[in-house]
């Protein structure tokens, strides 16, 4: 008699386990990425003005294995200078890439803990000078006019007719020898 109730009970159970939807996939590390992002801080050695005194980063999506990089900037030394620029990702086996134009004096890390994205830059000057910016995450508006500005100018010209018929469409980029380098 027990065992007559027993099995009925464990395939029911069974079938409710089995009805239950999977946890979602967790997101790839090109999604982690996506987001907005303030400047924390940019700090040179040996020290001089080459870092920022304002800076805003925008990653958007562009497809299931790009992201864009939209970087809106003030210099500490000369303020008005201009200060923006656009980068892509990509996400391939074994990580996700940096485009392999003009960033070669450029490391990218990104902490998917405390959402940090930090970039190292090395100077071609006399000293031979290394700049660190370090972003985090924010979900506030970009309030700064400037930064708004300098933002907008950088999306028009990722998504200008002219470079893409100069360089080409992204997704013919090559993204081999810059990773993002993901902390944990």
């Amino acid at each position: 008699m027990i065992r007559s109730l027993v099995l009925p009970l464990l395939l029911a159970a069974g079938a409710v386990r089995a009805a239950e939807p999977e946890p979602p996939a967790p997101p790839q590390p090109i999604q982690q990425i996506a987001g907005e992002y303030t400047l924390a801080s940019s700090s040179t050695a040996p020290r001089n003005g080459w870092g920022y005194s304002a800076g805003w980063i925008s990653v958007r999506p562009l497809d299931e294995r790009h992201v864009l990089i939209l970087l809106a900037c003030s210099w500490q030394r000369e303020p008005k200078a201009v200060c923006s620029d656009y980068l892509v990702a990509q996400q391939r086996a074994g990580g996700v890439y940096m485009q392999d134009m003009n960033t070669d004096a450029m490391r990218f890390y990104f902490d998917p803990r405390t959402r940090t994205l930090t970039i190292v830059s090395r100077g071609f000057d006399a000293h031979a000078s290394v700049r660190r910016d370090v972003f985090t995450a924010t979900t506030g508006a970009l309030a700064d006019p400037v930064l708004q500005r300098r933002l907008q100018r950088a999306a028009t010209h990722a998504g200008s007719k002219e470079n893409t018929r100069v360089l080409g469409p992204y997704r013919s980029w090559s993204y081999q020898n810059n990773r993002i380098e993901f902390q944990s």
